[in-house]
């Protein structure tokens, strides 16, 4: 009874880690994207995280609004999000990883208002350069 008894729990213990860590500690992507960073702020009530939004524009189109898409990301290093800060209004191209699901440590969750959803967190600025209207 008490192998049956200890089995179950490890059986359990390796369920309840590989859940954790597939959904919230594996990245399910990682790229670049690029547009003008246009809003950038630290919130959160318990735990205070770097959110982001940048306008993606359509087409390979830079000054004009045509088909435009909002990206939004989370940044958790506090030295990338002073840089950040310094790059609004200026054409950036952000690497991210995207995660499942999110983590209130490491910011917010924007499955409602990004294409694909998931956590999106910016680990590094690839490109900076001044936008043209």
């Amino acid at each position: 009874m008490r192998k049956v008894t200890f089995i179950s729990i490890l059986v359990i213990l390796l369920l309840v880690t590989g859940y954790t860590y597939w959904f919230y500690y594996n990245p399910y992507s990682e790229g670049s994207r690029e547009g003008v960073l246009q809003k950038f702020s630290r919130k959160g009530n318990v735990f205070k995280t770097y959110e982001g939004e940048m306008i993606q524009l359509g087409f390979g189109q830079r000054g004009a609004a045509i088909n435009s898409q909002y990206y939004y990301f989370s940044v958790a290093d506090e030295k990338l999000a002073d840089s950040l800060e310094e790059c609004l209004g200026k054409i950036v191209r952000l690497h991210y990883v995207q995660y499942r699901k999110n983590l209130p440590w490491r910011g917010e969750n924007y499955n409602k208002q990004n294409a694909e959803g998931g956590q999106y967190v910016v680990d590094r600025i690839e490109k900076v350069e001044n936008a043209t209207y």
